[in-house]
């Protein structure tokens, strides 16, 4: 396509995104998924591809993809099998990858997004299982140049789920949003892990269309999507990457079109260092891969199937708690947000709400934990054992046992820095709240010394109220409610200016 002006065309995009599926052990073998292990550690005949090893499937990968498919509202299929995709790549050591081609697992779902407060629905064409290939290190021995490649098959055959989605997406920044989107989805459901290496990788294929023949209802008709010279960027890693990966491509043949060239269908690999596309290949065709039927492993299909997809389910997804948070709870948008930004955060606060008041606990959990935790750089899941710890905490704050300022300050972050309970800290310090007499002694006291201040209070000055209160809080040693001191101060002075009686 040569069009004069970049103004002239839009760009469209689609997305295939490879979802490694968290299970314990490969899809077709018995290997273990851990990471972190020494190369080609967890390997077996089957997942190098040896001669007369046979695969097995993996239920905890087939329950997990229909899961998926459920979460994105996608038709789960009724007959379901397995192909050969041949293709040669070293890290690929049978020579073909075993995936699904013409009967998916799922089909015919939708993902939608908030596009600057409007509501976008971005279709899944499909959703189907396959083998992940092993992985390469490129050496490099200092002269300035790659010197040889290592292959680790540790990570071939881990379980993938390869989502596809129709060409619907029309910006960078609709990307990024819908693979934030999906990886949150994706955590809730409990079938993904975002912190293990590579385990959302998106190829993102972007054609440049003219504004034209876009429909009025936004639309693009089929014929002129499969006569646009398609661009396929491979390997971006994070949904802020297809973003600047996107916008780098898009701007590239935008430039190209300006000065008279040609857009020509190509692969191109995805240089994050660097910040650009570069080539890599021409791009394959389907009869390129020389599809056929995986014999070695069954076709899911009949009433088994059928009652199996019946009896899984999913959890609330992390868009229906947030609103349910917001209505049930009576929580700002931002507040239920904060809360539903984990599955694990969402979870400690249904523990925590179901004894106190919805604000003090959301104030307790999103502001609060996740803030300390936040600055030290740990997640809530890493604090799993603790929760409880953190639940009695908070009960001691609720029940006037400790100040928030204490419990925060003090007690949690002893508790995270020295893994004591706050039991333990609480003994240590001495921090447990000052009885009433013992307050209204300590007031007594301020006002008897600080006979300035008062006259200033009496006067009308609000700040010599807050100096007044400070004072009270030293001789507590900062174990009272700041609260009821001003309370009890107000209550002496305006009752007799400091004399020394029993207060009704």
């Amino acid at each position: 396509m040569v069009q004069n002006k970049e103004g002239d065309v839009i760009p469209v995009i689609g997305l295939e995104v490879h979802v490694q599926l968290e299970t314990d052990t490969k899809i077709f073998c018995g290997c273990s998924t851990k990471e972190g292990v020494e190369p080609n550690v967890n390997v077996c005949p089957v997942c190098l591809g040896l001669p007369g090893s046979l695969p097995t499937l993996n239920e905890a990968a087939v329950r997990g993809a229909v899961k998926i498919g459920k979460a994105i509202g996608a038709d789960i299929s009724k007959e379901t099998s397995f192909h050969r995709k041949n293709y040669f790549y070293p890290d690929l050591p049978k020579g073909f990858q075993i995936t699904q081609y013409d009967e998916p697992i799922c089909t015919e779902g939708e993902i939608e997004i908030n596009v600057e407060g409007n509501r976008k629905r971005i279709r899944i064409e499909r959703a189907h299982l396959e083998e992940d290939p092993g992985s390469l290190q490129h050496v490099s021995e200092g002269r300035g140049k790659e010197d040889y490649v290592l292959v680790d098959y540790n990570r071939a055959g881990i379980p993938l789920v390869e989502i596809v989605t129709e060409p619907d997406l029309r910006a960078p920044k609709e990307v990024r949003l819908f693979l934030a989107k999906l990886e949150e989805d994706l955590e809730f459901l409990g079938v993904f892990n975002s912190n293990r290496d590579g385990s959302l990788r998106a190829d993102a294929n972007v054609s440049l269309i003219r504004i034209a023949d876009v429909n009025e209802d936004g639309t693009i008709d089929k014929k002129i999507l499969q006569s646009a010279e398609r661009i396929e960027i491979k390997n971006i890693s994070s949904y802020k990457g297809a973003e600047k990966a996107l916008v780098y491509e898009i701007s590239r043949q935008k430039n190209t079109i300006m000065h008279g060239g040609e857009i020509k269908q190509e692969t191109r690999h995805w240089d994050e260092n660097r910040g650009i596309t570069t080539p890599m290949r021409s791009k394959e065709t389907e009869g390129d891969y020389r599809y056929f039927t995986e014999f070695d492993l069954p076709i899911l299909s009949g009433e088994w199937w059928d009652e199996y997809i019946k009896n899984i389910d999913i959890p609330e997804l992390p868009e229906a708690k947030r609103n349910r948070f917001y209505e049930e709870y009576m929580l700002t948008e931002e507040v239920a947000a904060k809360l539903t930004s984990t599955k694990d955060v969402s979870e400690f606060y249904e523990l925590v709400v179901e004894e106190f008041d919805p604000d003090f606990a959301a104030r307790w959990v999103a502001d609060i934990i996740l803030g300390e935790l936040n600055y030290r750089d740990i997640d809530i899941g890493d604090v799993e054992s603790r929760l409880d710890e953190f639940r009695r905490l908070i009960a001691y704050v609720a029940g006037g046992k400790i100040t928030e300022k204490n419990a925060r300050s003090i007690v949690l972050r002893r508790m995270l820095d020295e893994g004591s309970s706050p039991e333990e800290i609480l003994d240590q310090e001495e921090l447990e709240v000052s009885d009433d007499k013992e307050v209204r002694d300590f007031v007594l006291e301020v006002i008897e010394e600080n006979k300035d201040a008062v006259a200033d209070y009496e006067r009308g000055e609000s700040n010599a109220m807050n100096y007044l209160v400070g004072q009270v809080m030293v001789k507590t040693k900062g174990n009272a409610n700041p609260a009821f001191i001003n309370q009890i101060l107000k209550e002496i002075i305006e009752n007799g200016g400091g004399e020394k009686k029993e207060l009704q």
